[in-house]
């Protein structure tokens, strides 16, 4: 899943270039999603961006998200979310639906160590899934979750669909 995204109205997270953020070798040039605006306080709200992605052809089941994420903090957890309706047929489903078809979190804790990757997986449904649905999807971070006591931002540089044989 590539970030063919936009950002929500939140004013809570946006794209920029990873040696803004680490800065310390400067070799990381790619661009990473902020998730909280403020990297010395909790977010309070539910934030982040919206997309859509493509089923691939070789679908099978079993679906996990990978979310492939950093932080300069070396405490908390963040509580991630990933709400999606997955539209296919000729005709037949809504690019416009009045309601995610499910709404997916995990809570993951920072890693110990400043601006190491931290992987966890969230599984959706795979009967929710077609070969070539195309994927409507709001991925974020929840900062109105209690669970999220991360004070400051999480930098995501990778969402990845996995899946394998049911």
């Amino acid at each position: 899943m590539g970030f063919a995204t936009r950002p929500d109205d939140t004013g809570e997270c946006w794209f920029e270039p990873a040696d803004l953020v680490f800065g310390a070798n400067d070799l990381a040039r790619q661009f990473l999603l902020r998730l909280g605006s403020n990297n010395a306080a909790a977010p309070t709200v539910k934030h982040g961006v919206y997309g859509s992605f493509r089923v691939p052809k070789n679908y099978v089941g079993t679906p996990v998200v990978v979310i492939e994420w950093v932080a300069t903090l070396t405490s908390g957890n963040v509580v991630f979310d990933f709400d999606y309706t997955a539209v296919g047929g000729d005709g037949a489903e809504t690019f416009d639906p009045a309601a995610w078809q499910e709404s997916v979190t995990v809570t993951d804790a920072v890693a110990g160590t400043a601006r190491f990757k931290s992987t966890p997986t969230v599984a959706i449904t795979g009967g929710n899934l077609a070969v070539d649905d195309i994927v409507e999807f709001f991925f974020g971070r929840d900062g109105a979750d209690g669970a999220d006591t991360m004070a400051g931002s999480a930098w995501v540089a990778e969402l990845i669909l996995q899946y394998a044989d049911a």
